[in-house]
């Protein structure tokens, strides 16, 4: 599968995440730093929505009930949460950021 345009480097800003939609999959994309990253954005506790959680470092927090995620291989590093999220690969071309989704 080739990448997919989701969005400009300007529209996310060093430590924020926007809500993207990609081949029927809600993602959340986030910046670490100019780094860009990508992960589903349903919390797989209860649905929250991952891309409106606070960002410090590579760690968000969702905003619902405070379960942790690692941004870079959407790893589950907290409770109530009790399994991972999908990572995406993500890469920058010009200013257009690009998300490999199957």
């Amino acid at each position: 599968m080739p990448f997919i345009p989701v969005a400009t480097v300007q529209e996310v800003p060093p430590g924020k995440a926007k809500q993207i939609k990609v081949n029927g999959r809600t993602l959340a994309l986030f910046n670490v730093g100019g780094a860009f990253h990508a992960i589903d954005d349903t919390c797989p506790h209860r649905g929250g929505p991952l891309s409106e959680g606070d960002l410090i470092g590579t760690e968000v927090t969702c905003p619902w009930h405070g379960a942790c995620f690692d941004v870079t291989s959407g790893a589950h590093l907290s409770p109530p949460a009790q399994s991972d999220v999908i990572a995406y690969k993500v890469q920058v071309v010009g200013d257009q950021v690009q998300v490999d989704v199957p």
